[in-house]
């Protein structure tokens, strides 16, 4: 399980964005249904064109990137300077600059994504894009309806002549754009409260945001499970305790994402951090977390049913097949979230697969070993503790594992057998017999006559109806006929009793007792080979 978190852990870091790194900014596709391919963020140091400004402000794409560094570093005075603040409308003012910069990048942040590549990076700028020769767009808005371009134009410098900033007219709409799109009063607290900083690519303020959201959630949830596990404990459901600390675990850790993720959807967050909530990595991992506690659930309840049935051989199967269902569940969620996240999962399915096919060439054996302890379990003919013959093996069981089965033999021995071979023998289970059989021949002497035979063996006959612990039926003594060397009695009858010491007990007793009987009635029982006279 914690192998399983910190592997997801990693790919969730993998996954978030570095949009505002100090290099550059990652790009991805704007509002408009085509989605544009993401470029690599471009540094500026490694740009093809020799910036002379050490703004940047050579080239469009350099103004951009100038302005994305800038704001990320938290330094809008200097982002300011990329902004054309000539020529405002009334009401706006030069000494604004840094709270217009700020707010730009907002909008930016909340709406779109800026693809660096797709921005000119000479000083002439795009050309064919329908623009005067002096202007470039750099990313388009939507507010009620209408699209608004977000444009670049070249501006007089003295030593320069001309460069690159935002445009007076983008910048003239920019309180109206953020009243429309930047973000609400929630958030700007957390944005005037919240020092300065970044922790992997997001603001501090966007990791208080969040962890305050959640914190709340929890602060709803907690009470309203804590009620339900109180009516819970209260009722006369028998598996109460277990869903009580389902409820108390991963539920209330599934409800309060579910929660926070409800009030994120109606609130006004950046780009960067949508798409770290739309990862859905904490909600993966309280899911696979019910997922874990419910297969506990749903295993104990079954486990306890079906030992109440007399299946305890059956209930004893569930581990291994709950901790199978649970990996086949957790990776199937995992591959759903993976798809989520934009990988291929049938491309994964596959190297699975392949790998899958090598790993199952290697352990034949084991794979035949475990399908072999599925086949004894859910058969059950044998269980711990049951004596039996296996083979030319006898001995008592003594643990039925998932690779081979402990058997001690009646020398005292351990012999550990593979399920698979133990499941295709002929196993015959001593310990479910009901009862033990009495089969015994006697052999009389020939001078035995007619009268003393049919006495002997109604005495016989009455002994063993008279025992309590020789069952009616059946029950025969008969003569078989005539021997090479004497007449032949068999004894046939089944003492009623599982425990063979007590069967020999009562074994002994009887052949004591025929002997007796034998001896009364005036003859003898003689040996299957005569004893030589001497």
């Amino acid at each position: 399980m914690k192998r399983i978190i910190l592997l997801l852990l990693v790919m969730l870091m993998s996954h978030i964005p570095v949009a505002y790194s100090v290099t550059g900014l990652a790009s991805a596709a704007t509002s408009s249904e085509e989605p544009i391919e993401e470029a690599q963020p471009t540094s500026v140091k490694a740009s093809t064109y020799d910036y002379k400004d050490s703004l940047f402000r050579d080239t469009p794409r350099g103004t951009i990137e100038g302005f994305f560094e800038a704001t990320f570093e938290q330094n809008f005075e200097k982002a300011a300077k990329y902004l054309d603040l000539r020529y405002l409308p009334d009401g706006m003012s030069k000494e604004l600059g840094p709270e217009y910069a700020k707010q730009l990048v907002a909008i930016i942040e909340r709406n779109i994504w800026v693809n660096l590549e797709e921005i000119s990076d000479l000083p002439s700028g795009t050309s064919n894009d329908q623009l005067p020769n002096y202007r470039d767009a750099f990313g388009r808005v939507e507010v009620q309806g209408n699209e608004i371009t977000l444009l670049l134009q070249k501006v007089p410098d003295k030593q320069l002549g001309k460069i690159w900033k935002i445009s007076n007219a983008t910048v003239a709409k920019v309180p109206m754009l953020y009243s429309e799109l930047g973000y609400g009063p929630i958030v700007e607290w957390y944005v005037q409260n919240i020092p300065s900083g970044h922790l992997f690519k997001l603001n501090l303020w966007e990791w208080a945001l969040l962890i305050s959201y959640l914190v709340l959630a929890l602060l709803v949830v907690i009470p309203l499970t804590w009620f339900a596990k109180k009516l819970i404990l209260r009722s006369e459901y028998q598996y109460k305790e277990d869903v009580a600390h389902l409820i108390v675990g991963p539920s209330r850790l599934l409800l309060a994402l579910l929660l926070d993720r409800a009030w994120m959807a109606n609130t006004t967050l950046s780009a960067n951090v949508m798409e770290v909530v739309n990862s859905g990595f904490l909600l993966v991992i309280a899911i696979i977390w019910f997922i874990w506690n419910l297969a506990d659930v749903l295993q104990n309840s079954l486990r306890l049913r079906w030992i109440n049935q007399g299946k305890s051989q059956t209930a004893s199967l569930l581990r291994p097949l709950a901790n199978f269902l649970r990996v086949i569940l957790v990776a199937l969620t995992i591959l759903i979230w993976l798809e989520h996240l934009g990988f291929d999962a049938s491309t994964i399915l596959a190297g699975l697969g392949i790998g899958g096919v090598a790993i199952a060439l290697a352990s034949k054996q084991s794979i035949e070993n475990f399908i072999g302890t599925i086949t004894l379990y859910s058969s059950a003919p044998i269980r711990v503790g049951d004596v039996g013959r296996f083979g030319t093996i006898t001995g008592t069981v003594e643990e039925i594992g998932l690779r081979c089965t402990r058997i001690r033999t009646i020398d005292r021995t351990v012999i550990n057998v593979p399920n698979a071979r133990l499941s295709e023998m002929d196993i015959e289970n001593i310990s479910e017999r009901e009862k033990i059989r009495l089969k015994t021949d006697i052999r009389l002497d020939y001078k035995t006559t007619t009268e003393q035979l049919h006495s002997i063996i109604e005495d016989i006959r009455a002994l063993l109806i008279a025992h309590d612990k020789v069952d009616e039926t059946p029950l025969r003594v008969t003569f078989r006929g005539f021997g090479l060397h004497g007449l032949q009695l068999n004894v046939f009858a089944y003492i009623g009793t599982t425990d063979f010491a007590e069967f020999q007990l009562v074994s002994e007793e009887l052949h004591f007792s025929i002997m007796n009987t034998v001896v009364k009635h005036g003859t003898r029982i003689v040996p299957v080979v005569p004893i030589a006279a001497e």
